[in-house]
């Protein structure tokens, strides 16, 4: 099959798509797909942050 017949008829089926969980497979998929991980690396906090962060949110719960 012709790649670009191919592609028609998967767009055709998923525009008809119904099927919640289907549809959400899909996007997980596509989520995947285009998953860059230095982009979401560099959101990241730094690891000295996020250890300050941790320390102070159990010295609160001893507080309680």
């Amino acid at each position: 099959m012709e790649t670009t017949t191919f592609k028609k008829d998967i767009i055709d089926w998923i525009s008809q798509l119904e099927d919640k969980k289907i549809l959400m497979e899909i996007a997980s998929i596509k989520r995947n797909a285009t998953f860059n991980f230095e982009e979401e690396f560099k959101k990241g906090i730094p690891l000295e942050e996020a250890r300050q962060k941790s320390i102070e949110k159990i010295r609160s719960y001893w507080k309680k």
